[in-house]
């Protein structure tokens, strides 16, 4: 008795029930009709609710590539939580959709460059750097020149991130902007200056990492206190090194 127990759980884990796959295909059409419904366009609680329901679904792994076309249109929204849920999905399966996430880059490009609100402005950034589609670099690099003179810190902090990661999607694209970088380890905002050095030390890994002076130390030193303890152990790494290069000279 027991050991046709054991086969029965064993054929069950082996083959789930068909009507499970149909049923999630069940929701995923009716996750499209929902997105299409003007009334939940119309409704921002109800189309936050439509879609924490779709990433929920990517969360777990079901695939819902097939809402692609619905999340595009849905980009046209003020609202934040939106807008991240949205840029989200579209990162996540933009390299599966790339024909599909190219139409969305001219929207990242404007949202990064002429929103109003920096929270965007720095949201649209960082999901643009982070597509992974064909000949990608050549649309990120003017929003990202942009966005490292922004006035809102927030958004140099996103800009310095976005350096990096154009750095590996296509270093001779990222390269020209190191000077800027370490032009920009003088910012006002710490964690500006804390995100330079690490990208910074990132690119110039080859050649022994970010190039260290007797000036900088002092004036992050200087600062020390205004930099939260990340930054901080970032920061005395730094000196650490200094300190071991004056000994070997």
């Amino acid at each position: 008795y027991q050991r046709r127990v054991r086969g029965l759980h064993r054929g069950t884990m082996a083959a789930p029930p068909s009507y499970f796959v149909d049923h999630k295909k069940g929701e995923v059409n009716e996750l499209r009709a929902l997105l299409q419904n003007p009334d939940v366009q119309r409704d921002p609680q109800r189309k936050r609710d439509v879609l924490k329901r779709v990433v929920a679904y990517q969360t777990l792994g079901i695939d819902v590539s097939r809402l692609f076309p619905e999340m595009m249109l849905a980009t046209a929204t003020n609202d934040i939580l939106q807008k991240k849920m949205i840029y989200n999905y579209i990162v996540y399966y933009g390299e599966s959709r790339a024909d599909l996430a190219m139409m969305t880059v001219n929207t990242l490009q404007k949202e990064a460059c002429d929103q109003i609100d920096p929270m965007v402005r720095a949201l649209a950034l960082k999901h643009l750097s982070g597509l992974r589609v064909p000949n990608l670099a050549e649309y990120v690099v003017h929003p990202v020149t942009r966005c490292l003179e922004d006035v809102s810190p927030y958004v140099r902090r996103a800009a310095v991130t976005a350096v990096l990661k154009l750095y590996h999607l296509d270093p001779k694209a990222a390269e020209p902007m190191v000077p800027q970088l370490e032009r920009m380890l003088r910012d006002r905002d710490p964690q500006v200056v804390c995100n330079c050095i690490c990208a910074i030390d990132e690119i110039n890994a080859v050649s022994g990492g970010i190039e260290l002076s007797k000036t900088l130390i002092y004036n992050l030193l200087n600062r020390i206190k205004e930099f939260n303890e990340w930054a901080q152990c970032t920061i005395l790494d730094l000196v650490a090194r200094y300190t071991l290069s004056l000994i070997h000279i």
